[in-house]
């Protein structure tokens, strides 16, 4: 009998804690709402619960695209996975998958804690410091969108670039060619054509990082100066812009080069830059000059890149009254306008070559003795010199 009590005994005692889970539980209420100590606070950062694998792949893609070096992520109870091996495998999908971080991210780690029921993860990300900060990158949805980011990039004087482009099939070729058509379109927006390189990081699907690093050919100081130069160019007045006509405008771009510009074969004077403010170009020089003060006087202009007698060549074409026509400042500096202005396709094709499918087709058919007769011509110089000689 006593040996009976005594296992009786044992037995209560043993069963005394499962009768008392609900005093427990109240234990694990309160460490589920544990607050952390300061220091561990500041290295965690603020916390976000996830419910599932895409959940939290998107939390630690979201930490690098803002640049952040730490954050904590609470799996929920009820999380659809296992949080400790879809944590391994988000992190190197991350780390591999994207672009943004396969540029600047050079390792994602974490620590793995259960706290009783609760799993959290420490994220710890470090970038690299040769690259650009996520912050500082230029975020693009198509590559189309390119031109216009890396303008506003030389407008700024920024010598290293990062694009982020959601959809691409730009290669670097493709994007460096993009930096020569920005500055070919735009030909004051920096003193001297820049030149690139351009490295490529890919992601998932199409997307695509491109590193662009700028090379202006001259120090900070140098380019500010230039810039300021440009911008302070003005050699119109309003009259010009207000009471010539379309035609007229365009002749008197032709002729401020004519008349203030030197030609040289110095392929280093090959910039607007050089044909406005040092007042000596080649025929690229000059071209660019001219889409310049087009530009000033709202005429429609653009370069040509071809031969002319067999010879690398640069020249123009204008649209005037909605008919485009060929415009050759060197020539109409050699010649005189009637051989360099305003000609179409059938009288330059042949000393001149061109890619034909690569510009507007020139099919004007008025000349420049059209619009400017002999007559005029000579009382318009009678009169300029007349004014030079008042003056």
């Amino acid at each position: 009998m006593k040996r009976k009590l005594i296992c009786l005994g044992l037995v209560l005692s043993m069963g005394f804690p499962l009768c008392g889970c609900s005093m427990l539980d109240k234990e694990y209420v309160s460490i589920h709402e544990y607050v952390p100590s300061e220091q561990e606070q500041s290295l965690t950062g603020e916390k976000l619960t996830v419910h599932s694998y895409n959940a939290l792949r998107a939390a630690i893609l979201n930490m690098a695209y803002e640049g952040r070096s730490s954050g904590t992520i609470v799996f929920d109870p009820a999380y659809e996975g296992n949080p400790a091996e879809d944590l391994a495998t988000a992190c190197w999908t991350v780390r591999t998958e994207d672009a943004l971080c396969a540029y600047c991210v050079e390792n994602i780690s974490y620590d793995f804690n259960k706290i009783v029921t609760i799993n959290e993860a420490a994220i710890k990300l470090s970038y690299s410091k040769e690259t650009e900060s996520p912050k500082q990158i230029v975020h693009l949805g198509f590559s189309s969108e390119a031109e216009g980011a890396i303008v506003t990039a030389m407008e700024k004087g920024v010598r290293t670039l990062a694009l982020l482009v959601g959809r691409s099939g730009f290669s670097a070729e493709d994007m460096a060619a993009q930096v020569n058509k920005a500055y070919r379109d735009n030909p004051t927006v920096v003193p001297k054509k820049p030149t690139a390189v351009v490295n490529v990081f890919s992601g998932a699907g199409a997307q695509r990082l491109y590193e662009i690093q700028i090379d202006y050919a001259m120090t900070n100081a140098q380019l500010m100066r230039c810039r300021r130069e440009l911008a302070a160019f003005e050699p119109f007045d309003e009259s010009k812009r207000s009471t010539l006509t379309e035609v007229e405008r365009a002749y008197a771009a032709c002729r401020y080069l004519v008349e203030n510009c030197q030609i040289t074969d110095n392929p280093e004077a090959n910039s607007a830059y050089s044909a406005l403010i040092l007042q000596e170009a080649d025929s690229e020089g000059l071209a660019f000059g001219y889409v310049a003060l087009c530009r000033m006087l709202n005429v429609d202009a653009r370069i040509v890149y071809g031969q002319h007698d067999r010879q690398e060549h640069c020249w123009n074409i204008v649209r005037i009254d909605d008919n485009y026509y060929h415009v050759d400042i060197t020539q109409c500096a050699k010649g005189g306008p009637a051989l360099g202005f305003m000609q179409n396709d059938e009288t330059f094709w042949g000393i001149y070559r061109w890619d034909v499918a690569a510009y507007p087709r020139c099919s004007g058919k008025n000349s420049f003795f059209d619009f400017f007769p002999p007559s005029m011509i000579d009382a318009a110089a009678v009169a300029e010199k007349a004014k030079e000689a008042a003056g």
